[in-house]
């Protein structure tokens, strides 16, 4: 049953908005609580734009230059990680916050920023190499600019975060993903290189940047309070090496299979399967970070009511993310030719790869929800340990899956999802209080119209293309229409009341 958040204990002045106390102005003050709605307005509107995008022009540029990009991208996106390392999500969590503590974190990300950008400089040359892929390397020193512009903006993002002003943070990404689409676009006509999708990445940056600054008014300056660097480097360094843990987790992949696998066109059939397959699972553990991160912050000495809010999040989140990647796994024998197009007809028949990422993707968003606990009652050491051991398993893995091509690593995936899956499982019980009992029976629900679903249409496929004997556009079209109606059917079914719960959630978050 939903509990409301005003049982929970007042928050003390000191902690109002900054922009609230010292820079009343239009966009900033909003409710205390606000839903889902204006996450998913920010996340999902971008998603499916950024996903237009994205096919369109890698269905024009083809797999060969997609996969010279995403080499260099992977890398460039790694040493990211280390612009911000933490300070942001330390503001969020941090029960007062005064202007110095905000000024301190965004000098400190402008100086990692400009370090950043110096090794990325002196790294890209040594990468190219090591991938065997010259032009990674100018691509690579190109997008290290972008740093900079990101980390200008940062601090503005975590307290529009910290705010729960989701309002003013759906307008950024809609914007940025427009601009960028469009200006990518253009330049396509006149080039038919890796160039269109750098000028995307630059171009985001440039106008998420100059958006972020004028919607919420706060201005920083050049201040450096040792106590609180350090208060906000205690905290969110454990945050930030979880997310580089992270992200070489998730990368390691790439990173080996560039070195081994030395057809680009396989690797950028294998980045894009992966775009696609965490386009909804990207939306859903952004929504996850955003709203049950600041919820579940505020409820850290309420440990019965954080459990709560806790399994309600991954029970409406499963419903949402489990189905959405079982479709997208079941599509994946009819999708790759008439989504990307002809220049990738060739991988039609490795269309397992795409199945098994966009399973691991569903499982591994629905995981990461009580990530978002431990940082929450104040145990960020826990992401990077668990990354770090989980890390150390995928390298060899990920070695002997790469030598047998691309659907090899996808396989991978599998013995590793079999370790991961009860690992989380104990690690949820020992630091939240969270049985596995409890966690099937906030997840039974998405799992069981995950599987039905697929099965619908899995029969509807063979149905179509090996006794009817149409094509792979039209049986596209008709299985993702009876995936949906038997989505929608299966959770009327199976619980009446869920759409009600999804609605409230959306509306009025947790």
């Amino acid at each position: 049953m939903q509990t409301d958040l005003p049982r929970t204990a007042a928050v003390p002045p000191a902690t109002a908005s900054l922009a609230r106390r010292q820079f009343p102005r239009p966009f900033v003050r909003m409710p205390d609580r606000e839903g889902a709605f204006w996450i998913l307005l920010a996340l999902a509107v971008p998603k499916a734009l950024g996903a237009i995008f994205t096919i369109a022009l890698r269905r024009y540029l083809g797999p060969g230059t997609a996969g010279i990009y995403d080499l260099a991208y992977t890398p460039y996106k790694f040493l990211d990680n280390f612009r911000n390392f933490g300070t942001g999500p330390a503001l969020v969590y941090e029960r007062t916050l005064d202007r110095a503590a905000a000024n301190t974190a965004w000098t400190i990300n402008m100086l990692s920023a400009v370090a950043v950008t110096v090794v990325a400089q002196l790294l890209a040359h040594p990468i190219a190499v090591y991938y065997g892929h010259p032009g990674v390397e100018g691509i690579l020193r190109v997008l290290s600019i972008v740093y900079v512009f990101g980390s200008i903006s940062s601090v503005h993002w975590f307290l529009l975060l910290r705010d729960r002003n989701f309002r003013a943070r759906a307008i950024p990404p809609m914007a940025q993903v427009t601009a960028a689409g469009c200006i990518a676009v253009l330049f396509a006509a006149w080039s038919s290189g890796a160039g269109v999708l750098v000028v995307r990445e630059i171009t985001s940056a440039v106008v998420g940047a100059v958006l972020l600054w004028l919607i919420y008014p706060f201005r920083p300056r050049v201040q450096l309070v040792p106590q609180q660097a350090w208060t906000l480097f205690r905290y969110g360094s454990w945050v930030g090496g979880g997310i580089t843990l992270l992200f070489l987790s998730q990368n390691v992949d790439i990173f080996i299979a560039g070195r081994v696998i030395h057809r680009a066109s396989d690797i950028g059939f294998y980045t894009t399967s992966w775009s696609l397959a965490f386009i909804s699972a990207g939306v859903f553990a952004t929504v996850a970070t955003s709203i049950v991160f600041p919820t579940l912050s505020r409820l850290q000495d309420d440990r019965l009511l954080l459990t709560e809010k806790l399994l309600r999040a991954v029970r409406l989140l499963s419903i949402l993310i489990l189905p959405a990647a079982a479709l997208l796994a079941s599509l994946a024998p009819v999708l790759i030719v008439p989504v990307l197009g002809n220049r990738y007809a060739e991988y039609e028949s490795s269309f397992l790869v795409l199945s098994l990422l966009a399973v691991y993707a569903g499982n591994r968003t629905v995981l990461w929800i009580f990530f978002e606990g431990y940082k929450s009652t104040g145990r960020p050491w826990l992401v990077p340990a668990y990354n770090a051991v989980k890390l150390a398993l995928m390298i060899p893995a990920m070695i002997y899956g790469a030598h047998h091509g691309i659907l090899g690593l996808a396989v991978t995936y599998i013995p590793v999802q079999a370790i991961e899956i009860p690992a989380a499982l104990g690690l949820a019980r020992r630091f939240l209080d969270v049985s596995p009992g409890e966690i099937w029976h906030a997840t039974r629900v998405a799992i069981g119209i995950s599987l039905f679903m697929a099965a619908v249409v899995l029969v509807a496929e063979h149905i179509s293309l090996t006794i009817v004997h149409v094509g792979s556009t039209f049986t596209l079209l008709i299985c993702l229409a009876l995936g949906i109606a038997a989505y929608v059917g299966g959770l009327a079914l199976a619980n009446r009341h869920a759409m009600v719960d999804v609605r409230s959630f959306l509306m009025s978050g947790l």
